[in-house]
C-alpha cells in the first residue's frame, strides 16, 4: 500500500530560533492576543523577567522579575548559570548549568493570559540525588496587610514610571499574587485627541496572578531526568485569573503541550498568502516574512469587555508608544489581511463602533477609553482591501455606514469653502513635520493647525471615496456608489487645479483659498496624488517622478524617501517627521512608482527598503536616513517591532505593489 508523504511548506521548515530577540520592551514576547508581554531586559540573567501590562496608554511594568528558580541539595544551593536562551514565538527555551546538573525551562502561552514553564532537570552525576526546586516570584513573603490606601507605582506625567506594591493572596496557593498598577491616559492630556474622550482614561487597575509555586522535591537516578510544569494564570480580577489558570493547567496536562504550541504557530504561517517566486525558497525572506506575520499577529490585543468588547485591535508596539492609533491600525490591516482577515474586520469594527456624535472615529483607542476624532483617512482603503481577502459582504454592511460617516465628518467640519478637506492638527499626519512650521513660525509638534489645504489629505479622500463607492456597489446601493465616484472625480480634479505647480512639477500645501505655497516643503506625501490617480497628463507625471521622486538630491538614495527631502534646509536625519524614513510611507512611494510605469525603480526601492529593514533584529517604527539605524534611545523614537513596519514587510515580500490598486479593481489573486 502506497501512502503519500505530506508536502511540507515554507511554514513547516522556516527556522523559528531567535526569530525576534525579546530583549527590548517594545518588542516583548506575547501571544494569543494577550495584554501581557515579557521582556528579558537582562539577557544574561536566569528566569522570566520584565512583565508588562498593555492596558491603556504606554503599557505599565508590573515587575522586573516574574519568576526565577534555585536548586538545593542537602540544604545548600547549587550554583547555576545561564548557558543558553533561545527566543522563539512558540516558546522561549532556557538552559542553565551547574557542575553536574542541567536545568532546561521551556516557557509558552498555552492559553490566553496564561504562562506555563516546563522544567526538565537532568542529573549529570553518576550517583542518585534528592534535590529541591524553589522559586522566587513577586509578592513572595509579602502578606496583604497594608494600611490606608494600597500603594501604587509612580504614574509620571505621561507614562507609568514605576512598579507598584505586590502582595501574596490569602487563601490561594503559594506563588499567587496581586498588585494595583497605573493605567495611563492618552486622551485629555494630548492636544490632538482631547476634543472627545470617553471611558476611564486614567485610574488604577488590579492584576492578579494565580499559580502554585511551592517548592518541588525531585529524586533523580544517576544520569536521570525529571520533568515539572508550573502554570501561571493572569487576570484583571481574581475570577479571570482563575479561569486563565484553569485553562492553562488543562492544556499543559495534555501530552506534548509545548509541541502543540509549535504546531499552532506554524499553522498561522501556513494560512498566510504564498510568497512569490522572487522570494519563495529564500531562507532570509522566509524568516523576515515569519517575523512580520507573527510580530503583527501578537500586536492585535483582545479586549476585556470594554470599548473593544472581545474584539482585537493592533497596538503600535508593546511599550511607551503603545496603543491603537487610527491610521496605524488602518495600515496594519493591509498586512494582517494576508494571514487573518478576521483580525482586520474586528479592528475596523472597533473604531467604527466608537464614532463621536458627529461621525469622527477615534484617534486612539483601547479597551478602557477612546479619544479624538481620527487621523489621516485611510480606513475605508483598509476595509476595502480586507474585503478583497475575506469576501465578507455582511461585514461590509456593518462598517460602511460608519466609514461613510467619517468621510462626511471631515467635509462638514474640517473643509475649506472651496471643498478641500483640511488638517486641523499635525498629529493627524506628521507630528512635527516642517510643512506646518509657518503656522507658528517655529517647529511644532502635535499642535492645532489652520489655514492650510493639503494634497495628501485630499488624495487620501479620493481613494476613500472610491473605496466607499465599491462598498456601496457590493451592498446594492448604486445611487450612493455613483455619488461617491462623482465626489472622488471632482476632488481629484480640485487637487490638480489648486495644489499642482507646473513650474515646479510638484504638488504643495497651499494657503487656504489661494494657489500660494504654504511652506514649500517637499516630502513623500506630496506624491500621494499620483498614488491616488489624480487626472494629470502623462508628461506631467513623468516630470514629477523623474524630477523629484527619482532625484538622488531629494529622495532617491540607498536609504530612500526620507520624510523631508534630503536637500531641504530643515532636513535632519534623526528628525522624527523631519528626515527619518517611515517604511509605510516608502511603501506608498513604491506603489506609486510601479503604478506610473517605473517598474525597475520600484523594485530597486523595494530592495533598498528591505535591506534597511534587515539592519537590526527588529522592524522599527522609522529609521535614521543617514545611517539606517532604528531605535533612538535618546529621543525615544524608532520603536522596535512596530505594527505598520510589520505590515510593510509583508506587502513588500508579497510584491503587492505590483498588483492593480484595489480601489480600481476587484479581488487580486
Amino acid at each position: 500500500m502506497h501512502l503519500d508523504t505530506p508536502t511540507l511548506s515554507w511554514a513547516d521548515t522556516v527556522d523559528l530560533d531567535n526569530l525576534v530577540p525579546y530583549t527590548h520592551p517594545s518588542a516583548g514576547w506575547s501571544d494569543r492576543h494577550s495584554y501581557l508581554a515579557l521582556t528579558w531586559t537582562n539577557p544574561q540573567a536566569i528566569g522570566l523577567q520584565r512583565l508588562e501590562a498593555l492596558v491603556g496608554w504606554g503599557g505599565t511594568e508590573i515587575t522586573g522579575s516574574l519568576l526565577t528558580w534555585h536548586i538545593h541539595e542537602g540544604g545548600h544551593e547549587l550554583p547555576l548559570a545561564l548557558a543558553l536562551r533561545v527566543y522563539r514565538p512558540d516558546q522561549v527555551i532556557e538552559v542553565d548549568r551547574g557542575s553536574d546538573l542541567e536545568l532546561k525551562g521551556a516557557a509558552a502561552w498555552p492559553s490566553r493570559n496564561a504562562l506555563a514553564v516546563q522544567f526538565e532537570v537532568r542529573n549529570l552525576a553518576d550517583r542518585p540525588r534528592r534535590l529541591n526546586l524553589a522559586f522566587d516570584f513577586p509578592g513572595k513573603s509579602e502578606s496583604p496587610n497594608w494600611t490606608e490606601a494600597f500603594p501604587l507605582g509612580a504614574a509620571g506625567s505621561f507614562f507609568a514610571e514605576g512598579t507598584g506594591y505586590i502582595v501574596s493572596i490569602d487563601g490561594e496557593p503559594t506563588g499567587s499574587w496581586s498588585t494595583l498598577f497605573q493605567h495611563m491616559e492618552h486622551g485629555r492630556n494630548v492636544e490632538w485627541v482631547r476634543n472627545f474622550v470617553a471611558g476611564a482614561p486614567q485610574t488604577s487597575l488590579e492584576l492578579v496572578c494565580l499559580s502554585d509555586l511551592a517548592d518541588r522535591s525531585i529524586e533523580l537516578d544517576a544520569g536521570g531526568v525529571s520533568q515539572i510544569t508550573v502554570s501561571m494564570g493572569f487576570g484583571l480580577n481574581r475570577g479571570r485569573a482563575r479561569a486563565a489558570h484553569h485553562a492553562c493547567v488543562t492544556r499543559t496536562s495534555e501530552a506534548g503541550s509545548i509541541a502543540q504550541e509549535t504546531r499552532r504557530i506554524r499553522g498561522l504561517l501556513r494560512h498566510a498568502s504564498a510568497l512569490p517566486a522572487r522570494y519563495a525558497g529564500n531562507a532570509t525572506a522566509e524568516r523576515m516574512y515569519a517575523h512580520a506575520i507573527l510580530g503583527l499577529n501578537s500586536l492585535f490585543i483582545q479586549g476585556e469587555g470594554g470599548y473593544c468588547g472581545d474584539r482585537r485591535i493592533p497596538w503600535t508596539t508593546k511599550d511607551l508608544l503603545a496603543i491603537a492609533f487610527f491610521w496605524d491600525t488602518s495600515f496594519s490591516c493591509i498586512g494582517a489581511r494576508e494571514f487573518d482577515p478576521m483580525l482586520c474586520q474586528e479592528a475596523i469594527q472597533c473604531f467604527v463602533d466608537n464614532a463621536s456624535p458627529r461621525g469622527g472615529l477615534p484617534g486612539t483607542l483601547c479597551d478602557t477609553h477612546r479619544a479624538g476624532e481620527g487621523q489621516a483617512p485611510i480606513m475605508s482603503w483598509a476595509a476595502w482591501s480586507t474585503y478583497q481577502r475575506s469576501g465578507d459582504s455582511a461585514w461590509i454592511s456593518q462598517v460602511y455606514p460608519g466609514l461613510a460617516g467619517y468621510c462626511n465628518f471631515w467635509f462638514k467640519y474640517h473643509s475649506s469653502s472651496r471643498g478641500l478637506a483640511q488638517f486641523y492638527n499635525a498629529g493627524q499626519i506628521g507630528d512635527n513635520d516642517p510643512r506646518f512650521d509657518p503656522v507658528y513660525h517655529r517647529p511644532q509638534g502635535n499642535e492645532p493647525v489652520a489655514g492650510i489645504e493639503s494634497p495628501d489629505l485630499n488624495a487620501f479622500f479620493v481613494v476613500e471615496m472610491r473605496c466607499l463607492a465599491n462598498m456601496a456597489e457590493v451592498l446594492g446601493l448604486s445611487k450612493e456608489a455613483a455619488q461617491w465616484r462623482a465626489k472622488a472625480a471632482h476632488l481629484a480634479q480640485l487637487i490638480v487645479d489648486t495644489m499642482y505647480f507646473p513650474d515646479d512639477a510638484m504638488f504643495f500645501d497651499v494657503r487656504e483659498g489661494t494657489h500660494e505655497k504654504f511652506s514649500g516643503v517637499k516630502n513623500p506625501n506630496m506624491f500621494l496624488p499620483l498614488w491616488a490617480g489624480v487626472p494629470l497628463p502623462p508628461s506631467e507625471v513623468q516630470r514629477i517622478v523623474e524630477g523629484h521622486m527619482l532625484n538622488p538630491d531629494e529622495f532617491f538614495r540607498p536609504l530612500p524617501f526620507p520624510s523631508v527631502s534630503y536637500d531641504h534646509p530643515q532636513y535632519d536625519p534623526e528628525g522624527y517627521w523631519r528626515g527619518r524614513i517611515w517604511p509605510h510611507v516608502v511603501y506608498w512611494m513604491i506603489q506609486t512608482l510601479w503604478k506610473t510605469g517605473y517598474h525597475a525603480e520600484a523594485e530597486l526601492t523595494a530592495d533598498r527598503l528591505l535591506a534597511m529593514l534587515q539592519r537590526t533584529p527588529w522592524f522599527h517604527e522609522n529609521y535614521a536616513s543617514a545611517t539606517g539605524e532604528g531605535w533612538n534611545a535618546r529621543d525615544r523614537i524608532g520603536f522596535p517591532d512596530y505594527n505598520w513596519s510589520h505590515a510593510t514587510v509583508i506587502e513588500l515580500l508579497l510584491e503587492r505593489y505590483k498588483d492593480p490598486v484595489v480601489w480600481e479593481t476587484g479581488q487580486f489573486e
